[in-house]
């Protein structure tokens, strides 16, 4: 992931090529600092690290000598249990989001959570006033309650007209293709059928269909991830013997091939789904670029091109019973 091997791991590169597992972007923080959610968690965390940093050293410097009962709590109090666990989480998660983008989403709820806490705990304030000199009990009542109050209505002027404006927009989906492709479905085919294609597709059609799938996007599971492996030989340069024969091991009648996926120029050359079919395969990448030196010719063209010229070593065991712009439905021979 950080660069320092390669990989023709199928699994391990499908996700290392997308976005979403990538590092975080640093127009993250920009989009943070808009709603003030990055200033009051910095402001939480800065203040609960050098407390924790003051208690560490305290204990360990102390460790050794007798202290009377009351100086301990005394010190203790500046970091609770509860206050030093989520402070372990939030900078845990935090790691976890700076490596992974998708992982923010537990960063930026539990930022969330350790903000209002330390905005709202007496304690946090207690410490801030004591370090400049100006506590008083009165200062941290109106602290802990004014700056959360203040912060709220920042951010009701803001944000507040553009979320009405959101809500009065009313949006409806719309992908005919798709729509199209699922009403054929349910028409045309029994509901026993089964049907192979991608992860994201297969999901739609067993939402809005109900027919049995050959995988489907729970790729957790070691067995799913060798059938979904299987599965895309439709977009490598493999036999339709061969295709045929992987397909139907896995009982499926229909596969659906698309054009975004066969064509795709969403990643770059390396990172499209065929490229990394290819390099799991040994098989040379398609189009101009270097390859590594241990990578061959394929023996056959691309399954999903290959297909749509109708030509005999391909339809003695495909048949194609549904065409749209993006969608290619197949119907496999039963022999």
């Amino acid at each position: 992931k950080f660069g320092f091997g390669a990989t023709r791991d199928f699994d391990a590169n499908l996700y290392l090529c997308e976005e979403a597992f990538g590092l975080l972007p640093f127009n993250t923080f920009g989009r943070l600092s808009d709603t003030l959610l990055f200033y009051a968690y910095i402001f939480v965390l800065s203040i609960t690290v050098m407390a924790a940093l003051a208690v560490a050293f305290h204990n360990l410097s102390d460790s050794t000598s007798q202290q009377p009962p009351g100086q301990m709590g005394k010190c203790t109090i500046l970091l609770k249990p509860e206050t030093a666990y989520n402070l372990i989480h939030t900078i845990l998660f935090g790691f976890l989001a700076l490596s992974t983008m998708r992982m923010k989403y537990l960063w930026t709820s539990h930022m969330c959570v350790f903000a209002s806490f330390g905005l709202c705990s007496p304690e946090i304030w207690e410490l801030l006033l004591r370090s400049i000199r100006l506590y008083n009990p009165k200062r941290i009542c109106i602290m802990r309650y004014s700056v959360p109050i203040l912060i709220l209505l920042y951010l009701c002027y803001k944000f507040w007209p553009g979320m009405m404006d959101e809500l009065s927009e009313l949006r409806e989906f719309y992908d005919p293709d798709t729509v199209e492709l699922m009403n054929w479905i349910n028409s045309n085919t029994p509901r026993k059928a089964v049907f192979a294609g991608s992860m994201q597709l297969l999901a739609g059609v067993k939402l809005c269909t109900g027919r049995t799938l050959t995988n489907h996007p729970h790729y957790e599971d070691n067995s799913l991830r060798e059938r979904t492996k299987a599965v895309y030989q439709i977009y490598a340069k493999r036999s339709p013997e061969d295709v045929h024969a992987l397909l139907r091991s896995f009982g499926a009648d229909y596969v659906i091939l698309e054009d975004s996926i066969c064509y795709e120029r969403r990643h770059q050359r390396g990172c499209r789904l065929r490229d990394l079919l290819d390099i799991a395969n040994g098989h040379m990448m398609d189009g101009p670029g270097e390859n590594d030196p241990d990578l061959k010719l394929a023996g056959h063209p691309r399954f999903c091109e290959e297909i749509k010229r109708n030509l005999p070593s391909y339809t003695a065991y495909f048949t194609r019973v549904f065409q749209n712009k993006t969608f290619h439905v197949y119907k496999l021979s039963r022999n």
